[in-house]
């Protein structure tokens, strides 16, 4: 009886152990998500931003990089955290990733969607641009086909609305006889009070019918 009784408290402490253990990961992934929020005076959080600053700086000589700070009068409420938390969002944005989504079909040369994902750590954040073209039947080409003609112009916007993103420019270069459009897209993203600057390629292909993808 002493032996089954040993078993039973013995097996009931690695259960509670085992619970320990769980809820101390689940708080670290939680702290990790969710990072506390700072409730500032107006001289505390005037202090922080010159600490961010200096984040900035030097994470940019590091890296070679020109990353800027938001003025402070933007900053908003979850953009205050402790500076290391600042620091790991400044070095996310570093490390930031770029894919391009392929079209599963064409589109009429008057609006040409493209989807561009920014994965900034674990977050992605969606990019929709649209461009707009002519295209024309050219019958220099083998059994005629239609081609590019004119480029219109290309806009873009944050899938999320909490997302700033400010597209400033582009360059657009004809290829393949006429086929394929490449266009670069430059703009600033902005998020938790982080300005970087991306530059993103773009390709639009025309079939012989003139649908786009």
């Amino acid at each position: 009886m002493k032996k089954y009784l040993y078993i039973s408290i013995l097996f009931g402490a690695l259960v509670l152990s085992g619970c320990t253990n769980n809820d101390a990961d689940s708080k670290e992934i939680t702290e990790d998500v969710s990072p506390i929020f700072l409730k500032l005076t107006q001289e505390q959080k005037e202090d922080y931003y010159q600490k961010y600053v200096a984040v900035i700086e030097d994470i940019n000589e590091e890296h070679n990089a020109d990353l800027k700070l938001e003025p402070i009068t933007t900053f908003s409420d979850e953009d205050w955290v402790e500076v290391d938390t600042f620091k790991k969002r400044v070095k996310e944005r570093i490390d930031v990733s770029i894919a391009v989504s392929k079209n599963k079909e064409r589109y009429h040369p008057a609006s040409v969607p493209k989807i561009v994902t920014l994965k900034i750590g674990s977050k992605k954040e969606n990019i929709v641009f649209e461009g707009s073209f002519d295209t024309q039947l050219n019958e220099n080409t083998q059994k005629g086909r239609q081609l590019f003609s004119i480029f219109n112009g290309i806009s873009s916007e944050a899938e999320d609305s909490n997302i700033n993103w400010n597209q400033y420019g582009n360059v657009a270069l004809l290829k393949d006889d006429g086929a394929t459009y490449l266009i670069e897209v430059s703009g600033n993203y902005s998020q938790y009070g982080i300005i970087s600057t991306h530059t993103i390629p773009l390709e639009f292909d025309s079939d012989k019918n003139g649908g786009i993808s």
